[in-house]
């Protein structure tokens, strides 16, 4: 069995933005497939490369642990390890299927393909929130892939959209940030529940709510949040004893003393923060109430604060892939949670 040396194969790139134990499973997969590396070659151990690239013992055992997953790497008696085959297992194929892409978007994915590493391959593809593209893209590549991860938001045809998921396999489908009325169950979900959550989060923030006379539900015509939604924040609003309004667009007659305004969309939350800065007579959090939803760090600065109603994106990103890894098939109520800051 052949020692490699291994310093003719891999240099820490301390500059990368790709990690350490990235950049170790690369260099091992660039040598078996180029022939660098053969089968029943035999890798320093742990140790050895900890001391040698003055890293940490845990980022070599990540790298050593995806590739013996990957089953390009094998060992004996725990310690020693050899290569075992030159290329990949082959499983784990995922098309992922958002309607968008936008850091929302974006904190999902980044968590998912984080989780899963190097154990599968994604694919990923963006259709815009049409039916028609969504079609079109499940029809030419489902079959070859094991899983597929959906975001399902159809503005132009919600219901040919949904009769498109209802045709996927549902051993394969994953769906992510809502639940899709009339679909057989028998696939893994991660969803928020829109309902429930703003019922909490009213109950939450009633206290700064009163002292404002209308509270403002800004809920767009064309908007991937459900009409169960407005209906839940009336219903809360009511409970409590609120005054409440649901609108369909933010105007500039809207925002004067005494009103709240909870907003779905970064573009109505600007709006907003303008009207409020360029005003000689408004301050959030005494005059004008602001909500946003989705917390981020801008509007943690923004105008001292902006209090915000936020599903967690990392934790629906890695909740799909652990469905995926395990093989266990779940439905998965996202956690979320509520910041109150200066704005209200």
């Amino acid at each position: 069995m052949r020692k490699i040396n291994f310093e003719n194969h891999f240099t820490v790139d301390r500059d990368s933005s790709e990690p350490v134990y990235q950049q170790l499973v690369e260099a091992v997969l660039y040598a078996t497939k180029t022939g660098l590396m053969d089968r029943g070659d035999r890798l320093p151990s742990i140790n050895e490369l900890s001391r040698q690239y003055s890293v940490s013992r845990s980022t070599i055992e990540k790298s050593y642990s995806d590739l013996r997953d990957m089953g390009i790497l094998a060992s004996q008696h725990g310690k020693s390890f050899y290569i075992n085959r030159l290329d990949p297992l082959p499983g784990l194929k995922i098309l992922v299927l958002f309607n968008q892409l936008n850091e929302y978007t974006k904190t999902i994915f980044d968590a998912l393909t984080e989780r899963i590493g190097q154990k599968a391959e994604i694919d990923f593809h963006v259709y815009y929130n049409s039916a028609a593209h969504f079609k079109a893209l499940v029809k030419r590549k489902q079959s070859s892939y094991s899983h597929i991860i959906v975001i399902p938001h159809f503005l132009d045809d919600p219901e040919s959209g949904y009769q498109a998921m209802e045709r996927l396999p549902k051993d394969k489908l994953i769906i992510l940030d809502k639940e899709v009325p009339g679909l057989s169950d028998c696939f893994g979900t991660v969803s928020e529940h829109f309902g429930q959550d703003i019922d909490q989060a009213i109950r939450e923030l009633a206290p700064s709510l009163r002292k404002y006379q209308c509270i403002n539900l800004i809920f767009p015509a064309h908007t991937h949040y459900p009409d169960t939604l407005a209906d839940a924040f009336a219903r809360a609003c009511v409970t409590r004893n609120l005054v409440c309004r649901v609108s369909p667009d933010l105007t500039k007659a809207m925002i004067r003393d005494g009103e709240a305004f909870i907003v779905l969309s970064d573009e109505h939350l600007m709006f907003l923060v303008r009207e409020i800065i360029n005003s000689t007579d408004l301050v959030a959090g005494r005059h004008v109430g602001i909500v946003s939803y989705q917390d981020n760090d801008a509007k943690k600065a923004m105008l001292n604060g902006i209090t915000t109603i936020s599903s967690d994106l990392k934790t629906m990103g890695k909740s799909a892939a652990d469905m995926i890894l395990t093989g266990v098939s779940r439905h998965i109520a996202n956690p979320f949670s509520v910041v109150l800051r200066r704005s209200l």
